[in-house]
């Protein structure tokens, strides 16, 4: 089973903007699904994590669910977004890629989380899923204070 699936036209999403990935930025969302598969096996937190989320899947099930579409949008004004709660695609934004691969890989992550049940809004549950994958650090979760050297963001929510 391939696992979840990047989009380089070989998909058509049902939500509007979700297109291939330009080959321009094929190699950033490759290497940060790599990377991502790498935390699991590396960062015992990750998947304990994702566990706890409403729907209940490790990240190594996300990962390895070839059901599960990542998509480029070139538009949208924030980092990425899922279609729904539980959702099954999953698009990246051209914003994510302007700063640099660990946004992308941060946003595949947070997005990953609301494929997994983790709620959008106020609440933080996906945002959480960065620094339990080793990409923030716990005291910007416990002061709230922003660590620009890590893609985490403790005022993201949604």
């Amino acid at each position: 089973m391939p696992g979840m699936q990047i989009n380089i036209g070989d998909h058509v999403s049902s939500e509007a903007g979700y297109v291939a990935f330009p080959n321009r930025h094929l190699e950033t969302i490759r290497w940060a699904r790599t990377k991502a598969k790498w935390i699991t096996t590396n960062i015992n937190s990750a998947n304990s994590y994702f566990r706890t989320l409403p729907d209940g899947r490790s990240l190594s099930d996300l990962l390895a669910d070839s059901s599960i579409w990542v998509n480029y949008h070139a538009t949208m004004p924030h980092f990425g977004e899922t279609n729904r709660v539980s959702g099954k695609e999953i698009a990246i934004s051209e914003r994510s890629f302007r700063i640099g691969r660990w946004t992308v890989l941060a946003t595949l992550i947070h997005e990953l989380a609301h494929a997994d049940g983790a709620p959008g809004g106020a609440d933080k549950r996906a945002e959480r899923a960065l620094i339990e994958c080793g990409l923030g650090k716990r005291s910007e979760l416990t002061t709230g204070v922003d660590d620009p050297a890590t893609p985490f963001n403790p005022n993201i929510s949604g």
